[in-house]
């Protein structure tokens, strides 16, 4: 399905209120995804996850801080009632990670890309730990309990180097990180960020058969959230080797951008907008998109992991 993308880009740049900040819960909202599935809204922005896999739960992500990942495990124990067994860390962003540390004092393992661990290192360290807090992995990871399956992939550099998403098969559900956003526009200006693998693995992920994204910000979607994501990071590829071509400098996007032959409305030229075109325009000048693409990833998986 195509889009109109000067209708599409000033949907996604509307800002969605959390709640009110005077809330004294870290998490202002939790909503039910699916049997045995959770998320919710903490008082940040980000969202974090929760499963039910056999007699223990995986989270995803812990939110910004000590108190946030105190929150989350109370309404874990509240709504899932089983001890929390791992925490998947989506990327090595502090709104994502910065509430870790509860997880691990509660026993849980924290799963991350390799090239995430360094950053996500001093977080999970715990004095007399009697196990390893810090699983990396370097491209899938399957977990089966019960009926139901979880399978973790790196899909490749996008939003940083290090994107997991965790897809529950049976469940239909995709856990998306920053990689799929729903109804808010993707930060595109991560140091590590590579805008074109990430404008190709959001085409990759869309092959995959799921009903609801749970994203890193903003409510459940459906799979239109991996669609809209994709037209917007696609505008800013487009956009930014537009520029590149042209050598317009920084200080010029925004004028450019008024132009003839941008395709894109008055409107939907903001201060987001502009500084993901010049973050992109710099990558495109790195050759920081040209990394190899990984290979789909499919529901059926031989296990990298099985727990007993």
């Amino acid at each position: 399905m195509k889009h109109d993308v000067r209708l599409l880009i000033p949907a996604l740049l509307l800002f969605f209120p959390l709640g009110s900040s005077g809330q004294s819960s870290r998490l202002t909202s939790v909503d039910k995804v699916g049997d045995g599935v959770w998320m919710a809204r903490t008082d940040q922005g980000s969202n974090a996850s929760w499963f039910l896999l056999g007699e223990e739960v995986v989270a995803v992500d812990t939110g910004s801080d000590v108190a946030t990942g105190k929150a989350l495990l109370e309404k874990i124990r509240e709504t899932a009632g089983k001890p929390v067994r791992f925490v998947v860390i989506t990327h090595a962003h502090g709104d994502h990670a910065g509430g870790v540390g509860p997880f691990v004092s509660a026993g849980a393992q924290v799963i991350c890309h390799e090239s995430a661990a360094a950053a996500l290192a001093p977080l999970v360290q715990q004095p007399k730990a009697a196990k390893a807090a810090l699983l990396a992995l370097s491209e899938r990871l399957a977990f089966f309990g019960g009926p139901r399956r979880a399978v973790i992939y790196f899909v490749g550099p996008a939003h940083t180097a290090g994107d997991l998403v965790v897809l529950l098969p049976e469940d239909k559900v995709l856990f998306s990180g920053d990689i799929a956003l729903n109804g808010r526009t993707p930060y595109m200006r991560s140091p590590d960020v590579n805008p074109r693998e990430w404008e190709n693995l959001l085409r990759r992920l869309a092959q995959l058969d799921v009903e609801k994204v749970v994203p890193g910000h903003g409510t459940i979607g459906t799979r239109q959230a991996l669609a809209d994501t994709f037209t917007y990071v696609q505008k800013v590829n487009e956009l930014a080797r537009m520029m590149v071509l042209e050598n317009v400098p920084d200080d010029l996007i925004e004028p450019r951008l008024h132009q003839p032959g941008s395709g894109v409305e008055a409107a939907a030229i903001t201060p987001d907008l502009i500084a993901n075109i010049r973050a992109a325009m710099h990558a495109e000048k790195a050759g920081a998109a040209t990394s190899k693409p990984t290979p789909t990833p499919k529901p059926v998986v031989t296990p990298a992991e099985k727990r007993g």
